[in-house]
């Protein structure tokens, strides 16, 4: 009875550790629009966790609690520098599925834009997926564009990163 509670314990936990989560968001800019939405168990579930087209629901005004006159703890530096660490590490373990877009991009001169777009062009083209365009706008200083996004990562893969930012807080 006991081993086949743990049996079962053991692979719930495994679906969950092994089972990728994804996340997708969506953006554009006419109509204003953002859409992210979580997939766990392989995208089996989709939670949304930000839709900018949902109504919202109206808040009640309710006062915050006085703050206590005590200082506030902040991270110390060993912290920071482990948790930059650990996210560059956990940035190694997604996996992008998909990546599409385009962005107009204007800055009021037509010298300034063509120097951005040169230095943003490069950057882009350096990257390893394709799918992102980037569209220089002379005339007229503006920002715009649409793009979808689509991340994978298997929970499973960040146990090390974990570890080890654990172990560099010792």
């Amino acid at each position: 009875m006991i081993l086949g509670a743990l049996a079962g314990l053991a692979a719930v936990l495994a679906v969950l550790l092994l089972a990728p989560v994804r996340l997708r968001a969506e953006a554009t800019s006419d109509p204003a629009r953002l859409r992210v939405e979580l997939g766990l168990l392989g995208g089996l579930l989709p939670v949304a966790l930000v839709d900018s087209t949902r109504a919202r629901k109206p808040k009640r005004a309710t006062p915050e609690p006085a703050q206590p006159a005590g200082k506030k703890r902040r991270p110390s530096a060993k912290m920071l520098r482990a948790g930059a660490r650990a996210g560059l590490e956990a940035l190694g373990c997604v996996r992008i599925d998909r990546l599409r877009g385009e962005a107009r991009i204007g800055l009021g001169d037509p010298a300034l834009t063509g120097e951005f777009w040169g230095r943003a062009s490069g950057i882009l083209i350096a990257l390893p997926w394709r799918g992102f365009r980037l569209v220089p706008l002379f005339d007229r200083q503006t920002l715009e564009g649409e793009g979808e996004i689509a991340l994978s990562v298997v929970p499973a893969r960040l146990l090390p990163v974990l570890a080890r930012f654990l172990w560099r807080l010792r």
